[in-house]
This record gives structure tokens, C-alpha cells and sequence, in this order.
């Protein structure tokens, strides 16, 4: 078929079935995704590449009225200011695109009590780590009809939910610190992850207890690069180097890296390093950093799974699965 370009308006159903010589009614079905039994294969297919060519984009309005759906999922992240949140919303969105979802990406960092104003305006929510927010949603009118699927090592066990037990994976980390001959083990962590009961920071300390050795805290004041070679070069210029860092994220650990390279310090000879998330510049450093590698893609692709279902039937009982990430044991702890 000869492309047609329509430059100055919405293309519509009816004008692609013109273009294709058959009925609206079959255009329709097709790009609204409803019953298409009676439709050939070959007849779908030349309905979606028509789509395409003539560069149809949906009214979600209209077709909200005929399906019931909006065709829109939100996301919420906690930031999007870092490569391991970058990578969620990558993977997010194209597990949501394979079914031809969109995604509304939502940062609530900045206000923990904020939620976002057309939280109606979508047939489910992906809550990645947002656990305030999840918690505030659900007490209301909005969260009860509304699916909602909390993921990351961050979750609510009381709604849908795909975890990630970075417990797991941090005791796995500070063993292989210990088994390589690491006896000062310090734990790098923002000031407003330092507190009772973050997963991280919990694990560490129970693995140093049961090895009869005492927690040793380097505190940045946010999760910065920047913020964590700071921390770690004063803290070198009062203190002795420890010989293994565990940082609570690669973004820390990055920055951690840096201040000891400044500072003459051997990796991994003199100080292990091991990172959190596995996102990918770990790998690309002069001496590639050992990390705890989350499984984001199975965590979004079960995520999505589960939301679905949800939308589909209403009340199904609580879904739930937990995942365990993979530690990667790289140069900057091979002694």
C-alpha cells in the first residue's frame, strides 16, 4: 500500500479502512485490540502496518469509551535522577509497549505525601519503591479500584507485589569480604538510608555481628557520586583506609572508587570495593567493580504480569513473589 500522510490532522479508523478498502468496524477491532476471531491474519497485519504508516495515534478518549481502558499505566519511581532508575523506566516501558500500553512516569521524591493529580486518568499503577506513596494510596478511595503493584527491594507485602531481597545478596557480598581476608569492612551509605530496618544496611551489620567484627559507617549526605568520593576522601584523611567498602548503591560506589584512586589507595590490594544494583558502568571502570546485581527485567516483566491479572479479575488474592539478585564478583575485590 502507498503510504498517505496527513499532515495537518489526527488520522482515523475510517480513514485507514478507505485507504484499505474494507469496514471501519475491522480497523477498529483491530487497533482497539477487542475480539478479532472472524479476522484473518493477513488482514489484521495489513491494519497495523497501514497504522503505522499513515502515523495513527489513538484518542484515548474515544477509545476509553468503547473498551473500558485507557491504554495508560503510571509508573512511579521514587527518582529518575540516576542510571539504575534510568534503567527501571527503560525496562518498565518496554515490557508495557510489547501490549501496546503507554506509560505516564511520575518522580516522587521530592514530596513523600505527594500523589499525583490523574492517578484516575490510568487502568493501573507500577509502584517502584514508592512505598509512602503506595501505602497513602491504598488507605483511599482511589486505591481501592485502581490495581496497583508494588516492586523493588522497597514493597508492601499487603498489595500485589514482585520484591527483590537485596538481604540475600548483601549477606552473599560481605561474606565473599570476609572469605577474601577483609576484617575492616566499612559501609558507605547516604544519611537518610542509615536507619533501622533498611534492608541493606540491616544485613550488613547482622553478617559483621555473627563474624565477631564491629560496623564501621562512612556517612555521605545524599547518593551522589559527588557527595560519596567526598565522604570517603575526609573520612580517609581521619582514619586509616578499611580494607573493604560495601556501598549502598554503584552510584557510591563509583564515587567511593574515585576517592580512593585519588588518594593512592590500591583496589583491590589495600580496600575490596562492592557496590548495590549492577547498573552498567560498573563493568567499564579501569578496575570493574564487584556489584549486587538486582533482577530488574524479570522484576518489571512479573510487575506488568501481575497488574494485568489484577485488571482482569479484580479479586484474585493477593499476589506476591520475591526475588533473590545475583552477586558478580569482578576485579575490584580479587585478591
Amino acid at each position: 500500500m502507498q503510504a498517505i500522510a496527513y499532515p495537518d490532522m489526527a488520522v482515523t479508523a475510517k480513514q485507514i479502512a478507505k485507504a484499505l478498502g474494507i469496514s471501519p468496524s475491522t480497523v477498529s477491532r483491530v487497533l482497539n485490540g477487542r475480539s478479532t476471531d472472524f479476522i484473518s491474519e493477513a488482514t489484521r497485519q495489513r491494519v497495523l502496518e497501514a497504522a503505522r504508516e499513515m502515523n495513527y495515534r489513538p484518542h484515548r478518549a474515544a477509545r476509553a469509551l468503547v473498551t473500558g481502558k485507557t491504554g495508560m499505566v503510571a509508573l512511579w519511581m521514587y527518582a529518575l535522577d540516576s542510571s539504575f532508575h534510568a534503567q527501571v523506566i527503560h525496562l518498565a516501558e518496554r515490557v508495557l509497549r510489547r501490549d501496546r500500553y503507554d506509560c505516564l512516569i511520575y518522580s516522587l521524591a521530592s514530596d513523600l505525601s505527594a500523589m499525583p493529580s490523574d492517578s484516575g486518568q490510568v487502568d493501573g499503577i507500577l509502584a517502584h519503591e514508592c512505598i509512602h506513596q503506595v501505602r497513602s494510596f491504598t488507605a483511599g478511595i482511589a486505591g481501592k479500584s485502581i490495581p496497583l503493584v508494588s516492586c523493588g527491594c522497597y514493597y508492601l507485602t499487603e498489595v500485589d507485589h514482585v520484591g527483590i531481597d537485596l538481604r540475600a545478596g548483601v549477606t552473599q557480598a560481605i561474606t565473599h569480604l570476609l572469605e577474601i581476608g577483609c576484617r575492616r569492612i566499612a559501609y558507605l551509605v547516604n544519611a537518610s538510608s542509615n536507619h533501622p530496618g533498611e534492608c541493606r544496611g540491616e544485613a550488613y551489620r547482622h553478617v559483621l555481628h555473627d563474624a565477631g567484627l564491629e560496623p564501621e559507617l562512612i556517612i555521605a549526605p545524599d547518593q551522589s557520586r559527588v557527595a560519596a568520593r567526598d565522604a570517603v576522601r575526609e573520612y580517609l584523611e581521619q582514619h586509616p583506609a578499611p580494607d573493604g567498602i560495601f556501598c549502598h548503591n554503584d552510584q557510591m560506589a563509583i564515587g567511593a572508587y574515585k576517592a580512593l584512586r585519588d588518594a593512592g589507595v590500591r583496589i583491590p590490594d589495600d580496600t575490596a570495593i562492592v557496590g548495590c544494583d549492577g547498573i552498567e558502568e560498573t563493568e567499564f571502570l579501569e578496575i570493574p567493580l564487584s556489584t549486587i546485581v538486582q533482577p530488574l527485567e524479570e522484576m518489571c516483566q512479573l510487575s506488568w504480569e501481575f497488574l494485568k491479572w489484577r485488571m482482569g479479575q479484580p479479586n484474585l488474592p493477593v499476589q506476591s513473589a520475591v526475588l533473590r539478585p545475583r552477586f558478580v564478583i569482578r576485579e575490584s575485590t580479587m585478591r
